[in-house]
């Protein structure tokens, strides 16, 4: 994994798309499109655009639309824009200014749906009776 590594230093800029990066630490300025299986944003770090990741840590600063199925905001994080995910872990002092959404399963929720149907529908037969 360390060959599938990157790591833009504090003080860096850098505009344009990120791939084939399994994990990057980003302590500078990016403002970018990025899939990659694990995010770092360094207390130093300002991320503008869409992340699409397995994990994701936040410090710094971030600006964009998250796709993510672990997040987790640390005491320093500042986020805007909309945050999908599936585990969220916040810390106490971290700031959300964004729409965050859960990502349900869509076949979850259809089966809870016909499982409420069905429940109500056998209610209904037991008050009859």
């Amino acid at each position: 994994m360390a060959n599938k590594q990157a790591v833009l230093g504090s003080g860096a800029r850098f505009t344009g798309k990120i791939s084939n990066a399994k994990s990057i630490e980003i302590n500078g300025y990016v403002e970018a499109d990025l899939t990659t299986e694990k995010v770092t944003i360094g207390s130093t770090g300002k991320f503008l655009g869409k992340v699409d990741s397995e994990l994701v840590v936040i410090a710094g600063e971030y600006e964009g639309k998250m796709q993510a199925d672990s997040v987790w905001l640390t005491e320093t994080s500042r986020i805007s824009g909309e945050v999908h995910y599936k585990s969220l872990q916040m810390d106490r002092g971290a700031a959300l200014n964004c729409r965050v959404v859960h990502n349900w399963n869509e076949a979850d929720l259809e089966n809870n749906k016909e499982n409420n149907e069905t429940e109500e529908v056998q209610d209904d037969n037991a008050e009859e009776k």
